[in-house]
C-alpha cells in the first residue's frame, strides 16, 4: 500500500471530515514528506503528518512545524503508537532544521497528553461573543471584494499577518489552501475594499452548530473591522457570532489555542540573544527527547553559545517545557522574570 493511501485510510476511520474535506486534503495539502507512518506486520496502525511553516520571532522568519492528523488506528491504542510517532516527529523536525514545533489539540484533555512530550500551552485566542441582534457599527462606505484568489489578495493577507508579532506565517499556497478549506467547511470569506478597489479587510468565518465562528479577522482598522464582520453577519443571518480575536494585552477572555515545543534551543536563544545583544544569561537545560538541548546555554554579546566548560553562576537550571512557557510568556513574565517575552498567535492551520 502507498504511504498516501495508508495515511488516507488511517485519517477516515479516525476522523469525521466530510469527504469534501478529506478529498481536498489529500488532492492539495497533504505531501508524502510530511507524513510519518507506523506499520505492524506490513499493515498501517498510526500516522500523523508534521507540516512546514515559517513563524516571525523577534524580527526574523524563523521554521516551524506543524503536527496535525494524529490517529491511530482502533485495535492498536493505548500500545504507545502514537508516543512513537510523536518522538519520531520531534526528532524529524530538528533534524531538517526547524526551531519550534506547533500544535492544536483536537480535545481538552489533549493538552495534558501533549505535556507529556514538554508542549506547553502558549497559544490564545480573545473570544468575542455576540448575539443575533448585534450591530457592527462602521462609519466608512466599503464595497464588497471578490477577488480572494489574486495576487492582490494574498498580498493583503500576508502584510497583515506580517504585522502581528511572533505569529505563524503562511504562503501564498497555503492562504489558498485556507480559502478550499473554508469552502469545504461550508464557511464564508467576507473581504471589503475601499474607494480605491483595494482590500482593507478579510474574515474567514463557518457555520458550527447553531452559531457562526469566525476564526480569523485581519482589518487595517477598527471601522474595517466592524465592516467586514458586519458582512459576516448579514451572511449569517439569524445566527449568533463567536469570533475568534487576536488578542491584546488587557484582554479579560483568552482562551487556549494551540501548543508549542522548542525544538532546538541554540537557534531559538541565538534569535533572542540577536535582538537583545544586552542579554546576559546563563542556563543548564534539559530536554528528555531531543539530546541536543541539553547542555549550558550562555548568551552573551547578541550570541548564544552551548558550553561545556562554563563554571559560573546559572541564571536558569529548567527543562524545556519551562523555557517554552517562558520566551512565550506574556506582560507579567517578562516583568518578574525580567525577560524578553513574547506572546505567539496562531490560526487558520486547516484544524
Amino acid at each position: 500500500m502507498k504511504k498516501k493511501d495508508a495515511v488516507l485510510k488511517l485519517w477516515r476511520e479516525c476522523f469525521n471530515d466530510s469527504d469534501q474535506y478529506v478529498d481536498m486534503f489529500f488532492s492539495k495539502v497533504y505531501r508524502d514528506d510530511d507524513a510519518l507512518l507506523l506499520e505492524q506486520d506490513h499493515r498501517p496502525i498510526s500516522s500523523m503528518l508534521l507540516q512546514r511553516y515559517a513563524m516571525n520571532f523577534h524580527g526574523v522568519t524563523t521554521s516551524v512545524s506543524y503536527i496535525c492528523g494524529a490517529a491511530t488506528t482502533g485495535k492498536s491504542r493505548d500500545q504507545g503508537c502514537m508516543s512513537t510517532l510523536m518522538r519520531e516527529a520531534l526528532r524529524c523536525s530538528y533534524d531538517r532544521g526547524d526551531t519550534f514545533c506547533t500544535l492544536i489539540p483536537a480535545n481538552e484533555w489533549l493538552y495534558h497528553y501533549y505535556g507529556h512530550f514538554s508542549f506547553s500551552p502558549v497559544f490564545y485566542v480573545d473570544i468575542e461573543r455576540y448575539t443575533s441582534a448585534h450591530t457592527f457599527r462602521h462609519d466608512g462606505n466599503y464595497t464588497l471584494y471578490e477577488s480572494l484568489d489574486s495576487p492582490e489578495a494574498y498580498s493583503f493577507f500576508r502584510e497583515m499577518m506580517e504585522r502581528r508579532q511572533c505569529t505563524v506565517q503562511h504562503t501564498e499556497e497555503q492562504y489558498h489552501q485556507i480559502l478550499m478549506d473554508n469552502s469545504a467547511d461550508a464557511g464564508t470569506v467576507a473581504a471589503i475594499s475601499d474607494g480605491d478597489g483595494r482590500p482593507v479587510a478579510m474574515a474567514f468565518a463557518v457555520p458550527v452548530d447553531d452559531e457562526a465562528v469566525v476564526k480569523d479577522v485581519l482589518a487595517i482598522d477598527e471601522d474595517t473591522r466592524n465592516a467586514v464582520l458586519e458582512e459576516l453577519h448579514r451572511e449569517f443571518a439569524g445566527m449568533p457570532m463567536t469570533v475568534y480575536g487576536y488578542y491584546k494585552p488587557d484582554d479579560d477572555e483568552l482562551q487556549p489555542r494551540g501548543m508549542c515545543r522548542i525544538i532546538n534551543v541554540e537557534q531559538c536563544l541565538s534569535i533572542i540573544a540577536g535582538a537583545y545583544p544586552k542579554l546576559k544569561l546563563a542556563m543548564r537545560l534539559t530536554d528528555p527527547i531531543i539530546a541536543e538541548n541539553n547542555g549550558v546555554f550562555v548568551m552573551s554579546g547578541g550570541e548564544c553559545l552551548k558550553t561545556d566548560t562554563y563554571k559560573g553562576k546559572l541564571d536558569y537550571d529548567i527543562d524545556i517545557e519551562v523555557l517554552t512557557s517562558i520566551i512565550f510568556g506574556n506582560d507579567v513574565t517578562r516583568k518578574l522574570l525580567d525577560f524578553p517575552a513574547v506572546r505567539p498567535f496562531i490560526s487558520l492551520m486547516l484544524d
